[in-house]
Protein backbone atom coordinates (compact mmCIF):
# COMPACT_ATOMS: atom_id res chain seq x y z
CA UNK A 1 0.00 0.00 0.00
CA UNK A 2 1.54 3.49 -1.04
CA UNK A 3 0.33 6.10 1.20
CA UNK A 4 0.51 10.26 0.29
CA UNK A 5 2.19 12.11 2.11
CA UNK A 6 -1.39 14.73 2.35
CA UNK A 7 -3.61 11.61 3.05
CA UNK A 8 -0.99 10.66 5.90
CA UNK A 9 -1.15 14.53 7.12
CA UNK A 10 -4.80 14.78 6.72
CA UNK A 11 -4.63 11.17 9.52
CA UNK A 12 -2.80 13.03 11.43
CA UNK A 13 -4.57 16.47 11.48
CA UNK A 14 -8.11 14.53 12.11
CA UNK A 15 -6.42 12.18 15.33
CA UNK A 16 -4.48 15.30 16.64
CA UNK A 17 -7.90 17.27 16.56
CA UNK A 18 -10.32 14.37 18.17
CA UNK A 19 -7.69 13.76 20.78
CA UNK A 20 -7.40 17.72 21.71
CA UNK A 21 -11.44 17.51 22.03
CA UNK A 22 -11.43 14.79 24.28
CA UNK A 23 -9.03 16.63 26.61
CA UNK A 24 -10.60 19.77 26.42
CA UNK A 25 -14.00 18.17 26.90
CA UNK A 26 -12.76 17.44 30.12
CA UNK A 27 -10.95 20.28 30.97
CA UNK A 28 -12.28 21.75 34.53
CA UNK A 29 -10.73 24.57 35.63
CA UNK A 30 -10.02 24.78 39.28
CA UNK A 31 -12.02 27.04 41.31
CA UNK A 32 -14.41 27.40 38.78
CA UNK A 33 -17.73 26.17 39.63
CA UNK A 34 -19.95 24.79 37.22
CA UNK A 35 -23.96 25.40 37.39
CA UNK A 36 -25.31 22.51 39.55
CA UNK A 37 -22.23 21.50 40.82
CA UNK A 38 -20.88 20.60 44.21
CA UNK A 39 -18.73 24.09 44.52
CA UNK A 40 -21.51 25.87 43.01
CA UNK A 41 -24.52 24.61 45.61
CA UNK A 42 -21.83 25.09 48.45
CA UNK A 43 -21.04 28.83 47.04
CA UNK A 44 -24.79 29.36 47.23
CA UNK A 45 -25.95 27.46 50.25
CA UNK A 46 -23.29 29.77 51.91
CA UNK A 47 -24.72 33.23 50.35
CA UNK A 48 -27.92 32.54 52.27
CA UNK A 49 -26.38 31.41 55.71
CA UNK A 50 -24.19 34.80 55.30
CA UNK A 51 -27.28 36.94 54.19
CA UNK A 52 -29.61 35.41 57.15
CA UNK A 53 -27.10 36.19 59.79
CA UNK A 54 -26.39 39.59 58.54
CA UNK A 55 -30.54 40.21 58.44
CA UNK A 56 -30.55 38.46 61.74
CA UNK A 57 -28.43 40.55 63.33
CA UNK A 58 -29.59 43.46 61.81
CA UNK A 59 -33.33 43.03 62.70
CA UNK A 60 -32.27 41.72 66.37
CA UNK A 61 -29.81 45.07 66.89
CA UNK A 62 -32.62 47.50 65.21
CA UNK A 63 -35.30 45.62 67.68
CA UNK A 64 -33.05 46.03 70.85
CA UNK A 65 -32.32 49.26 70.25
CA UNK A 66 -35.58 50.45 69.99
CA UNK A 67 -36.55 48.25 72.96
CA UNK A 68 -34.27 49.86 75.14
CA UNK A 69 -33.54 53.61 73.81
CA UNK A 70 -37.18 54.18 72.63
CA UNK A 71 -37.53 58.11 71.67
CA UNK A 72 -33.84 58.63 71.60
CA UNK A 73 -32.95 56.15 68.85
CA UNK A 74 -35.75 57.39 67.02
CA UNK A 75 -33.26 59.22 65.26
CA UNK A 76 -30.54 56.44 64.45
CA UNK A 77 -32.79 53.92 63.64
CA UNK A 78 -35.23 56.09 60.70
CA UNK A 79 -31.23 56.58 59.42
CA UNK A 80 -30.67 52.76 59.11
CA UNK A 81 -34.00 51.64 57.18
CA UNK A 82 -32.13 52.09 53.48
CA UNK A 83 -30.22 49.42 55.36
CA UNK A 84 -33.06 47.63 56.14
CA UNK A 85 -34.11 47.41 52.11
CA UNK A 86 -30.42 46.36 51.13
CA UNK A 87 -30.13 43.64 53.77
CA UNK A 88 -33.67 42.11 52.40
CA UNK A 89 -32.49 41.93 48.94
CA UNK A 90 -29.56 40.62 49.53
CA UNK A 91 -31.33 37.60 51.56
CA UNK A 92 -34.30 37.63 48.26
CA UNK A 93 -31.31 37.37 45.76
CA UNK A 94 -29.55 34.69 47.81
CA UNK A 95 -32.87 32.46 48.39
CA UNK A 96 -32.91 32.61 44.24
CA UNK A 97 -29.36 31.35 44.23
CA UNK A 98 -30.27 28.14 46.19
CA UNK A 99 -33.08 28.36 44.34
CA UNK A 100 -31.19 27.94 40.72
CA UNK A 101 -28.85 25.22 41.91
CA UNK A 102 -30.03 23.84 44.93
CA UNK A 103 -32.31 20.35 45.47
CA UNK A 104 -35.76 20.53 46.76
CA UNK A 105 -35.01 19.70 50.34
CA UNK A 106 -32.56 22.46 50.44
CA UNK A 107 -35.06 25.06 48.51
CA UNK A 108 -38.03 23.93 51.27
CA UNK A 109 -35.42 24.74 54.21
CA UNK A 110 -34.25 27.91 52.43
CA UNK A 111 -37.85 28.72 52.35
CA UNK A 112 -38.46 28.18 55.91
CA UNK A 113 -35.00 30.43 56.84
CA UNK A 114 -35.87 33.77 54.84
CA UNK A 115 -39.25 32.88 56.22
CA UNK A 116 -38.45 32.59 59.53
CA UNK A 117 -36.33 35.64 59.08
CA UNK A 118 -38.44 37.87 57.57
CA UNK A 119 -40.85 37.20 60.60
CA UNK A 120 -38.62 39.22 62.65
CA UNK A 121 -41.09 41.68 64.04
CA UNK A 122 -38.89 45.34 64.46
CA UNK A 123 -41.48 46.71 66.52
CA UNK A 124 -41.77 44.35 69.38
CA UNK A 125 -42.79 45.23 72.49
CA UNK A 126 -41.92 42.38 74.27
CA UNK A 127 -38.87 41.26 74.59
CA UNK A 128 -39.54 37.51 75.46
CA UNK A 129 -41.19 37.48 72.09
CA UNK A 130 -39.11 38.83 70.01
CA UNK A 131 -36.63 36.28 71.73
CA UNK A 132 -38.88 33.39 70.75
CA UNK A 133 -39.01 34.81 67.00
CA UNK A 134 -34.96 35.06 67.31
CA UNK A 135 -34.86 31.30 68.54
CA UNK A 136 -37.34 30.24 65.57
CA UNK A 137 -34.79 31.90 62.88
CA UNK A 138 -31.59 30.23 64.93
CA UNK A 139 -33.93 26.61 64.54
CA UNK A 140 -34.33 27.45 61.01
CA UNK A 141 -30.61 28.14 60.55
CA UNK A 142 -29.80 24.71 61.79
CA UNK A 143 -31.98 22.99 59.37
CA UNK A 144 -31.04 24.99 56.97
CA UNK A 145 -27.03 23.82 57.77
CA UNK A 146 -27.85 20.03 58.36
CA UNK A 147 -30.11 19.56 55.27
CA UNK A 148 -27.25 21.08 53.23
CA UNK A 149 -24.69 18.96 55.28
CA UNK A 150 -26.93 16.15 53.97
CA UNK A 151 -27.01 17.57 50.12
CA UNK A 152 -22.80 18.13 49.86
CA UNK A 153 -22.26 14.62 51.47
CA UNK A 154 -20.66 16.02 54.63
CA UNK A 155 -22.43 13.99 56.82
CA UNK A 156 -21.77 10.59 57.36
CA UNK A 157 -23.12 7.77 55.52
CA UNK A 158 -24.54 4.23 56.86
CA UNK A 159 -21.08 2.50 55.45
CA UNK A 160 -18.80 4.64 56.78
CA UNK A 161 -18.36 2.86 60.40
CA UNK A 162 -15.39 4.20 61.02
CA UNK A 163 -16.30 7.89 60.37
CA UNK A 164 -19.78 7.13 62.77
CA UNK A 165 -18.00 5.66 65.32
CA UNK A 166 -15.43 8.57 65.99
CA UNK A 167 -18.73 11.04 65.85
CA UNK A 168 -20.30 9.29 67.95
CA UNK A 169 -17.43 9.41 70.09
CA UNK A 170 -16.66 12.92 69.86
CA UNK A 171 -20.48 13.59 70.54
CA UNK A 172 -20.55 11.66 73.67
CA UNK A 173 -17.64 13.56 74.65
CA UNK A 174 -19.05 16.89 74.38
CA UNK A 175 -22.19 15.90 76.07
CA UNK A 176 -20.12 14.82 78.87
CA UNK A 177 -18.62 17.87 79.68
Amino acid sequence: MIFTTSGVAAAGVKATGSITAALIGHYRPTGVPRLGSKEDRAAAYRRLLDASTRSFNWAFQFSHLQREAGKAARKLLLGQLPQAWEVSGELIGALHGVRLCGTVPVIAAAEDLVAATSDLELNEKDGARFQQQAEAVVAAQGVFLDICREDLSYATKRWQLIRRYKERRFLRQQSGR
